[in-house]
């Protein structure tokens, strides 16, 4: 006779298997009659994530950690990976560390169904790429433990993130306490791939706090294109050329940010006197060329996901409850803004 699964968990409860992950994942968004209702369904099924072939597998392998990600070159991955690395040479055993790039959310799917059936990672951290309800219960049902390092929150599932919302709107309320009132956004096409959202998130806490100073927001005031620092440039060469150019640009990172600050200088201007430019991230570039930007501590992200990945693995039922948190996203300021 099959073990239960989750989706059979879900069946006997009336739920979807979200509810159930959240239940697993100790969510608060769950009300405490579903809850009880799911967890009669668990006790009664007597449904388990399969801990035990996980455990087997110590017995017969390396232990090791996977990594899933859609970005390889990105600066922000290069910090993430460095938290990761960090909390894995603490650890009193030895990983291995394995990575897999997926270039589109097909791909991305498709390793998921591989790594459920094959099971040749013990964890996998997921970072930057959402997961769906029904890829939790493909990997809870293979007895994959997971955890997310990314730039948006979420109750759903173990995820060690930031309120990109709340981010931009305090990126913009510091370029408005500058008194900038001509305040441009430079980022990310907002359909992006791996259904990426940052960039629209980070508009979104700029077009609220502009809105909240009343403070208009004309429409070519704002662009998006491909991730890089050469669109960025191509952005922000085209906001020099308006009747009106912005005084303040803040870009969605800091990659595009070193791009509007080329565009700044190859069009005469100076920044932060003509013109002031905030990033976001805080990636070691930023600093070693005096860019003010949003700090999301990147690194400490993938430091905190890593280790919580740890403890899930050592634990003999694992609670997936005390997700940590990082620490507020902070404004740093350096040369790279002023006020008017």
């Amino acid at each position: 006779m099959r073990s239960p699964t989750i989706r059979d968990v879900a069946k006997a409860a009336g739920v979807g298997v979200g509810t159930v992950s959240r239940v697993l994942n100790n969510s608060p968004q769950v009300s405490p009659e579903t809850r009880e209702r799911v967890l009669d369904a668990i006790r009664t099924l007597d449904y388990r994530p399969n801990l035990l072939a996980r455990q087997l597998s110590r017995g017969r392998r390396v232990r090791s950690i996977g990594i899933i990600s859609p970005f390889v070159n990105d600066y922000s991955f290069a910090a993430r990976l460095t938290g990761v690395q960090t909390a894995l040479a603490e650890s009193a055993e030895t990983y291995d560390l394995v990575f897999y790039h997926v270039s589109s959310l097909e791909r991305f799917h498709q390793r998921l169904l591989t790594l459920a059936e094959l099971n040749p990672v013990e964890g996998l951290l997921v970072m930057a790429i959402d997961l769906t309800p029904e890829q939790c219960a493909l990997l809870w049902d293979a007895g994959l433990l997971f955890v997310g390092i990314g730039d948006h929150l979420t109750d759903d599932w173990p995820l060690v993130g930031g309120d990109n919302v709340a981010g931009g709107a305090l990126a913009t309320r510091y370029l408005l306490a500058l008194g900038h009132r001509r305040i441009a956004y430079v980022g990310d096409t907002f359909a992006a791939p791996h259904g990426f959202s940052t960039s629209e998130a980070r508009y979104r806490g700029f077009a609220q706090a502009l809105r909240e100073a009343d403070v208009a927001l004309p429409p070519e005031y704002v662009r998006l294109g491909t991730h890089g620092r050469e669109p960025a440039y191509n952005m922000a060469a085209a906001l020099f050329d308006l009747p009106q150019p912005p005084t303040a640009i803040f870009c969605m990172s800091d990659v595009q940010a070193l791009g509007c600050l080329a565009a700044a200088r190859d069009a005469g201007l100076r920044v932060p006197e003509d013109v002031s430019v905030l990033g976001f991230d805080d990636v070691e570039l930023s600093r070693l060329v005096g860019l003010s930007t949003v700090r999301q501590h990147l690194e400490l992200g993938g430091y905190l996901a890593t280790r919580y990945l740890l403890s899930l693995l050592d634990a003999d039922t694992p609670p997936l409850d005390d997700v940590p948190a990082l620490p507020p996203f902070e404004v740093v300021e350096r040369q790279t803004t002023r006020r008017l």
